[in-house]
Formats: C-alpha cells, sequence, structure tokens
C-alpha cells in the first residue's frame, strides 16, 4: 500500500463511461484508501459550454478540480471523443499551468495511441495501476 495520498483527475466526458469506471475501480484495488478522485463528470442542461458564460463556468469548475491533485489520468478513449478533445485539452493546459504530471491510459484492450495523445503527456502507461502511480511519483521534465 503506498505511503502517500493520491488525488486524481480522470478525464471525462460528462459522464462516467466504460474506461473511467475501470480506471477508477484499478485505483480503487491498488490503492484503496490512498487515492481520492477528484474528477467529477457533472453537467448542467442549463449551461451552454458553447457560449462564453458557459466556457468560462466550465473552466473554472475543471480548474477546481485539478488545482488540488497531484496527476491527471489522460483516457485515449476519451480524447478520441471528438466532442470532448477541447475539454480534454483544457484539462491538460491546466495541469501544465499548475505543474501535475499528465499520464494517458489507452482505450482499453488496446495498446496504441495516437500521436495527438502521446504529444499531450509525460508518461503514457498500461492499464496497470503499479505502472500509473510509478508514472505519477516520477519527476515533471524541466
Amino acid at each position: 500500500m503506498p505511503e502517500r495520498m493520491y488525488d486524481l483527475f480522470i478525464t471525462h466526458a460528462w459522464r462516467y463511461h466504460e474506461d473511467w469506471v475501470r480506471a477508477s475501480e484499478m485505483f480503487d484495488k491498488f490503492l484503496g484508501g490512498s487515492w481520492r478522485n477528484f474528477s467529477v463528470p457533472w453537467y448542467d442542461p442549463a449551461l451552454d459550454p458553447n457560449t462564453e458564460v458557459g466556457k468560462r463556468l466550465v473552466h473554472r469548475w475543471l480548474e477546481q478540480q485539478i488545482v488540488p491533485t497531484c496527476g491527471v489520468i489522460l483516457l485515449s478513449s476519451v480524447y478520441q471523443n471528438q466532442s470532448a478533445r477541447k475539454w480534454v485539452v483544457l484539462e491538460v493546459e491546466l495541469a501544465r499551468k499548475y505543474q501535475k504530471r499528465v499520464v494517458a491510459l489507452p482505450a482499453f484492450g488496446t495498446a496504441a495511441m495516437s500521436p495527438e495523445v502521446i504529444s499531450l503527456v509525460d508518461a503514457q502507461c498500461s492499464w496497470e495501476a503499479e505502472q500509473v502511480v510509478g508514472a505519477l511519483d516520477a519527476p515533471i521534465a524541466g
């Protein structure tokens, strides 16, 4: 069991989806009570994220979830979702702004990730929690 708390943000597309659930379960099994999930897929149907006000609210909401974390888990399957891509890019930008590690996981059942995803992250891992935790603990390259 790790000796520290891992506060993580897992990318999502406004909802819990299969890879998000898998990642949460993987961390539950490996880290137990030594991790907290700061990614809260929430969507207010009255909020229009295509307006300036909506964009600012979503930006603030995501920033509040990422700031307290030690890292962001970028799910490649979320990035593949065209409608979610701009939000994933924002999440990565926020992670960079606050010097958080960004670790990518491929879509479950695959090993390959797109060059675009690889260019966004500090590390790419397989679906093995020990490998992901090791990547989170590595220093951020200057």
